[in-house]
C-alpha cells in the first residue's frame, strides 16, 4: 500500500458507512405521532440515524419502554469559552484558576426556569422518574416508545441489526417551540448499543498484517508484564504516586467479580488496596460480557498510578447512549475525580445524529472549566472506526471513534513497545491497529488548531484529529499487560489498555501539581507548539506543524510504523499524536 501523508488523505466515508433503512417504508409503518396538529414545533440536534445493514421489522410497539437523556445548552456560551481560554493561557490572571461545579452553575448553567419547563413537559407527556443532574445539564426519564413519539413529534420504528431487534426514530426529534433555546438533543430515541468492549488478546505467533517489526537486539520481543512495570517504560521514577489524585472510570454492568480480581491484582503484585466507589447511572443491569474490559480499567489504571486517593467506578446499565451520556454528565457534575478513562468507542456518526456527541461536548467543557479529564481510547482498527465485524486491523470504512473524537476529549492512540524483562522501553513504534484519522462530524478545539495536520478555519463541521497522545497497545508483537480475569492472569492490550495507562499517570502528574493541571490536552498541546509552532500555508489558511520539528519535553516522538494509510511522522501524527509520554520529564515540563 502506498504511504499517504496527513494532507493526502482526504477523504468522504458518511455514504460508504451508512444507509438509509428503507426510511419511507419506515413512515408509512410507524404509528404516527398522536399530538395535535396547532403545536408548533422547534428542531434540536437529535437527528434521525441512518443504520448500516439494518432491516426494517415495523413499527415499534407503542408500550416499548425507553430511558431517556435530554440535554440542556448551557447559558452565555460566549462567555464561557472566553473565561476558558483565559484559564488555560500561561500568564492569564485566571490560569488554572477552577471552578466548583457550584461556580460553574451559577455562571453558566442553564436556569431553573429553563430546567423545570423541561422536566414539566417530560411530565406532562407521562415520563416517569424525571430527574435534573446538579448541573442541570441533563434531564433523564422514564417512559414508552409512545409517549417519545408524542412528546418529540417523531415516530420509532424496529430493525433487526447484528442479530438483535433494536429501535430508532425515523426522523429528527423536536419540542414545542415554548421550548425553543432550552432543549438541545433528546437522547434514547434508538437503543442501538456500541460494541460490548474487550482487551485484544496477545498471539505472539502472529503479528498484526503489515506491521512494521521492531527492531530488538538483545531485549525481549515479547512480554506480558505485571502493569506497574509500565512505571519503568514510561519513566515514572521521581515522581509521587497518585495518592492525592481521585480517578474514575467508565464501567457497566455487574461488577462483583471485577472487585474480586482487583483485590486478586493487588495482593499478587503487592499493590496498596484502593478504596473504590460504584456510582450507578441510571437504570442497572446484570451484564457481564465486559469483565475482561472493566478488569484491565481498574488493575491498570492504579498500577500505574501506584495508588490512588480513590477510585470511582461510574456504571452505567448499558452501552446506549442513553445511558452513556448520562454517565458522563454524572462524573462531571459530581466533581470527584480529577480524571476518567472510558475504554469504548464506537463510529462518530451515530453520536452525531443522535446528539449524543454535542451534548458531550457541552458536558466536557464544564469538566475542563473544573480541572478534569476524559481519557478515552481511540480505538483498535487503525483508521477504520469501530463498525461491523471487523475489529483489529484496519478496514474500510475510514473514520474515527467517540467518545475519543470529542472536542475536549483527550484521545489515547496506542503503540507497538518492546521492552526488556523490566518493562524498561527498548523501542516504540505506531501500533498497526491504533485508532486514528480526521473527524467528518466533530470540530478541533482551539487549543489543537495549530497542530491538527487538517484543519481549516472554513470548516462547518468536522476536522478534529485523532489521537492526542498514545501508549502501549499492541499485544501481538511486542508487549501486553498481565491482568487478572476471573481470578486467572491474562495477557491483554488494545487502546482499551492505553488509556487507563494514560489515567494513571496523569494522576501521577496531577498529584505532582497538587492536582492543579486540569483538562489533559488543554496542558499537552502547548508544550508542543511552544517548540514546533504551526505554520501558515502560503496562500491559504490552514496550519501544520513544522517540516522539521525539535524535541518535545516529556515526550516521545514515534517516528516508524502506520496505521493503515496513516504513516507515523516526526511530530504530530494520525498515529500516535503528539507522542508516548515520559512521564517524569513531562511532569517537569507542565510546572
Amino acid at each position: 500500500m502506498p504511504r499517504l501523508t496527513n494532507k493526502q488523505h482526504r477523504r468522504t466515508r458518511r455514504g460508504a458507512l451508512l444507509v438509509a433503512a428503507g426510511a419511507a417504508a419506515a413512515m408509512a409503518l410507524a404509528t404516527q405521532p398522536a399530538q395535535a396538529t396547532t403545536t408548533t414545533w422547534v428542531g434540536t440536534a437529535t437527528r434521525a440515524p441512518k443504520l448500516s445493514g439494518a432491516s426494517l421489522l415495523g413499527a415499534t410497539p407503542g408500550s416499548t419502554p425507553l430511558h431517556i437523556a435530554v440535554s440542556l445548552p448551557t447559558r452565555d456560551k460566549a462567555g464561557e469559552q472566553a473565561a476558558l481560554k483565559a484559564m488555560y493561557t500561561r500568564g492569564s490572571a485566571t490560569f488554572h484558576h477552577f471552578l466548583s461545579p457550584q461556580e460553574w452553575v451559577a455562571a453558566y448553567g442553564p436556569t431553573t426556569g429553563e430546567v423545570s419547563a423541561v422536566e414539566d413537559y417530560l411530565t406532562s407527556q407521562g415520563f416517569t422518574g424525571v430527574h435534573a443532574q446538579a448541573d442541570r445539564l441533563v434531564v433523564t426519564a422514564n417512559g414508552t416508545a409512545a409517549d417519545a413519539a408524542k412528546a418529540f413529534h417523531t415516530t420509532l420504528v424496529n430493525y433487526a441489526l447484528g442479530g438483535r431487534t433494536v429501535f430508532a426514530n425515523t426522523s429528527a426529534a423536536k419540542v414545542p417551540s415554548s421550548l425553543a433555546g432550552s432543549v438541545l438533543g433528546v437522547i434514547g430515541l434508538n437503543d442501538v448499543p456500541m460494541k460490548a468492549p474487550h482487551p485484544k488478546k496477545p498471539n505472539p505467533q502472529h503479528s498484526d498484517p503489515g506491521q512494521t517489526q521492531p527492531t530488538t537486539g538483545s531485549a525481549t520481543l515479547f512480554n506480558i508484564l505485571p502493569p506497574k512495570d509500565f512505571q519503568n517504560t514510561y519513566d515514572a521514577a521521581g515522581t509521587p504516586t497518585g495518592s492525592a489524585t481521585s480517578i474514575a472510570l467508565f464501567t457497566e454492568g455487574d461488577l462483583t467479580q471485577v472487585y474480586q480480581d482487583l483485590k486478586t491484582a493487588e495482593t499478587a503484585y503487592g499493590l496498596p488496596a484502593v478504596p473504590v466507589t460504584q456510582v450507578n447511572v441510571g437504570p442497572q443491569s446484570t451484564d457481564t460480557a465486559g469483565l475482561d474490559e472493566w478488569d484491565m480499567d481498574t488493575q491498570v489504571s492504579t498500577a500505574m498510578a501506584g495508588t490512588v486517593r480513590h477510585l470511582y467506578l461510574y456504571n452505567a446499565g448499558s452501552l446506549t447512549d442513553a445511558s452513556i451520556v448520562p454517565t458522563f454528565a454524572k462524573f462531571v457534575s459530581d466533581n470527584l475525580a480529577q480524571a476518567m478513562s472510558a475504554s469504548i468507542g464506537g463510529c462518530d456518526i451515530g453520536p452525531f445524529l443522535d446528539g449524543s456527541l454535542v451534548t458531550t461536548d457541552e458536558i466536557e467543557e464544564e469538566g475542563a472549566m473544573q480541572g478534569q479529564t476524559l481519557f478515552a481510547s481511540s480505538g483498535d482498527n487503525g483508521a477504520g472506526c469501530m463498525y461491523g465485524a471487523a475489529v483489529g486491523a484496519p478496514t474500510a470504512p475510514t473514520g474515527t471513534n467517540w467518545p475519543a473524537s470529542g472536542e475536549f476529549t483527550t484521545a489515547v492512540g496506542g503503540t507497538s513497545l518492546v521492552t526488556d524483562a523490566n518493562g524498561n522501553r527498548v523501542q516504540e513504534l505506531g501500533w498497526v491497529g491504533s485508532g486514528g484519522g480526521i473527524s467528518e462530524v466533530e470540530n478541533p478545539g482551539w487549543w489543537t488548531q495549530a497542530t491538527d495536520p487538517n484543519y481549516d478555519d472554513q470548516y462547518v463541521s468536522g476536522g478534529r484529529a485523532v489521537p492526542d497522545i498514545a501508549l502501549d497497545a499492541d499485544p501481538n508483537v511486542s508487549t501486553a499487560a498481565a491482568v487478572y480475569v476471573n481470578g486467572a492472569v491474562e495477557g491483554v492490550g488494545g487502546t482499551s489498555l492505553s488509556s487507563p495507562l494514560m489515567l494513571g499517570a496523569w494522576a501521577r502528574m496531577e498529584s505532582a501539581h497538587a492536582n492543579g493541571l486540569g483538562l489533559a490536552s488543554m496542558d499537552l498541546y502547548p508544550l508542543y507548539d511552544a517548540v514546533n509552532p504551526g505554520t501558515p500555508v502560503p496562500g491559504g489558511l490552514e496550519v501544520v506543524p513544522n517540516a522539521d520539528p525539535q524535541p518535545v519535553p516529556g515526550f516521545t516522538d514515534i517516528t516508524l510504523g502506520d496505521n493503515g494509510p496513516y504513516p507515523c511522522l516526526p511530530g504530530y501524527d494520525l498515529v500516535t499524536g503528539l507522542g508516548a509520554p515520559d512521564i517524569a520529564a513531562l511532569s517537569r515540563a507542565l510546572g
